[in-house]
């Protein structure tokens, strides 16, 4: 299989993966009826979510006595609340998605043999990986729609409807509605996979750049290359801008979502509700993770980006050559996703940390329920 091919297939998986989020932007190229279908259709996936998010909402309050059914109702509820936030935030990043995708795709079209092998060996370290996470997203869905069959409950959540569903058709429709939610829940977590793919390809754009300083070799290839420098750069900003919002969301959901659900692990819960949570709070960490590891990649490429001109044969240039390239080797920013006052820097060191202050937070959680438990 051609390189460009399976670098084009890794894109389509990514669409193919975010499809029920409504996210991925149409081309610009799109007709107005395309564009109009494309609205209608996010609007609706909107309505189908927030008709599942009241009823959760008030399961909260009726189970607020009852910390196993109301742990559970709260994370279904942050799942269903997340793909609100996120649709709306995806929303008003349309734009600036749908220029970061083209640009994304022209450069794989158009890229010369060098460039297209940067691309597959990024393809070839990642996908399985991001491969293996969207059909576990996936899996874990079907997990908690079809574990209904196992268990006491007739369906897929524990919501609280103002009215009678334990008759049919309607007990059928109510099941039908939930479990394409939770379709809709599993598909917003490879949101993470859309971001991902994003900050991987700025990434190999850096890399690249480093290959061509590697090969300058007069003053006018430097120059290309210095002003390649700060187009690259410019658009892995726009990715930083573009997923921000989405890596914040998915920090703070996140966490909360792994406190609950080793709360319900632990707390007196059957042995397949246990599985089912501890599904969702493997999830929930590996989420922030796949955001994570894309981000500190970007970091530590984009600071040392420009010593790709160390590397070459300078030395062996004229004194006004090197004199550039001495003035290129000054130490330059690095792009880093962060988000003031909650994440300083999305690292695989902050990944660290946010573990720690979770398991932190869920054992004063714990502590706290079982005084609770024996002091009733």
């Amino acid at each position: 299989m051609p390189r460009s091919t399976r670098v084009e297939k890794a894109i389509a998986f990514t669409q193919f993966s975010v499809a029920l989020t409504c996210c991925w932007p149409l081309p610009s190229t799109a007709t107005k009826y395309e564009v109009l279908r494309f609205k209608i259709l996010r609007s609706v996936m909107l309505l189908n979510a927030f008709t599942l998010l009241v009823p959760l909402l008030y399961a909260i309050h009726v189970y607020r006595d009852d910390a196993g059914n109301m742990c559970r109702a709260v994370l279904l509820g942050l799942a269903v609340l997340q793909i609100l936030v996120q649709s709306c935030l995806c929303i008003t990043q349309y734009d600036r998605y749908q220029r970061l995708i083209e640009e994304m795709i022209f450069c794989c079209e158009t890229a010369s043999s060098y460039e297209a092998h940067v691309y597959q060996r990024y393809v070839d370290k990642y996908s399985v990986f991001y491969g293996i996470i969207a059909i576990w997203f996936y899996m874990t869905g079907f997990i908690v729609i079809l574990g209904t069959l196992f268990i006491s409950d007739p369906l897929p959540t524990n919501a609280e409807y103002p009215f009678v569903v334990n008759f049919e058709p309607v007990r059928s429709i109510v099941f039908v509605h939930q479990a394409f939610v939770g379709m809709q829940c599993a598909a917003h977590m490879a949101i993470s996979i859309f971001c991902a793919l994003l900050l991987f390809f700025a990434s190999a754009r850096f890399e690249i750049l480093q290959l061509e300083l590697r090969a300058v070799k007069d003053l006018d290839s430097l120059t290309k290359c210095i002003k390649k420098y700060h187009r690259v750069k410019r658009y892995a900003t726009e990715v930083i801008c573009a997923v921000r919002s989405i890596a914040l969301i998915t920090v703070v959901i996140c966490g909360v979502a792994t406190v609950f659900s080793g709360i319900t692990i632990i707390g007196r819960q059957p042995f397949t509700v246990k599985i089912q949570f501890f599904s969702l709070a493997s999830i929930a960490l590996l989420k922030v993770f796949m955001c994570t590891w894309p981000a500190d990649h970007l970091m530590h490429i984009s600071e040392n980006a420009m010593q790709g001109v160390y590397e070459s044969e300078w030395y062996k240039q004229s004194l006004r050559i090197q004199k550039c390239i001495l003035f290129t080797l000054v130490p330059q920013a690095p792009v880093i996703l962060s988000v003031r006052f909650v994440i300083p820097t999305l690292s695989l060191n902050y990944y660290c940390s946010f573990i720690s202050n979770v398991f932190s937070l869920f054992t004063v959680l714990r502590v706290t329920m079982i005084r609770d438990e024996d002091d009733y």
